[in-house]
């Protein structure tokens, strides 16, 4: 069983473009401290995925064969010491917002509102630990999955909040916790989703896909992809078809 690894280095999470990210990274420590006018204390990640085997059949319990991919969603995150939290987005198509701790569990699923997602991965992680409550933080989000491209946006936003949640207020959950609670917390906003996104995010890990099991419990399996020359790439494409 393991727990949502820390690392201090660019290089244990991305294998290529690595300058790229690292300024990346930089500037949205830069925007964060011009919006709140501090340096965050962490950044946490959740990555999107693409799938290669079994569409559509994880929530019916079968099991699927998808991996982690470089695009992802990264939220830089620092206490408040206040009973709120303020959230805020480096994309201007999405408004900053500002909520009491207790708001935070309400969510209204006919309102497309981007911050849903961020309050599903908050009350999904609280009202799995039985609190009602934690920290007020101040958070920023820059994401670089493509909204409604299939490739798991949301997911990656609720598994990231989570990660970040969790770390900010002291929690310490084992990955396959926070995969399943992720799961079902996506379902507030009424994403019928079975596990196979938020496992593969918060479970997936550098150069190897996931086989992914969830009769009789959750069970992820890396399969490592095998040495090449040239290395062996998968390319995301959209086809139009």
């Amino acid at each position: 069983m393991s727990h949502a690894p820390i690392v201090k280095s660019l290089n244990n999470i991305y294998s290529l473009n690595v300058e790229t990210q690292a300024k990346r990274y930089a500037q949205l420590e830069s925007k964060f401290t011009e919006i709140y006018d501090a340096k965050p204390d962490f950044i946490a990640r959740a990555p999107g995925r693409v799938n290669i085997i079994g569409e559509h059949i994880d929530y019916c319990g079968f099991p699927v064969f998808p991996m982690a991919i470089a695009p992802d969603t990264l939220i830089a995150v620092r206490a408040n010491n206040a009973d709120s939290v303020r959230i805020a987005n480096t994309s201007s198509k999405y408004p900053a917002r500002k909520f009491a701790l207790a708001d935070l569990f309400t969510i209204d699923s006919t309102v497309h509102e981007w911050t849903n997602y961020f309050k599903c991965g908050y009350r999904g992680l609280f009202e799995h630990v039985g609190r009602k409550s934690g920290k007020g933080f101040d958070a920023l989000l820059d994401g670089t999955v493509p909204a409604g491209g299939g490739l798991s946006s949301s997911a990656a936003f609720v598994c990231a909040t989570e990660l970040a949640v969790q770390h900010v207020n002291g929690i310490d959950l084992l990955q396959t916790e926070l995969a399943l609670i992720a799961a079902s917390a996506e379902r507030y906003v009424g994403v019928n989703s079975g596990g196979m996104d938020q496992t593969a995010s918060i479970m997936g890990q550098q150069g190897s896909a996931l086989f992914i099991e969830f009769d009789p419990k959750l069970k992820a399996t890396l399969v490592k992809m095998p040495d090449s020359d040239p290395p062996l790439a998968f390319i995301i494409a959209n086809t139009l078809v």
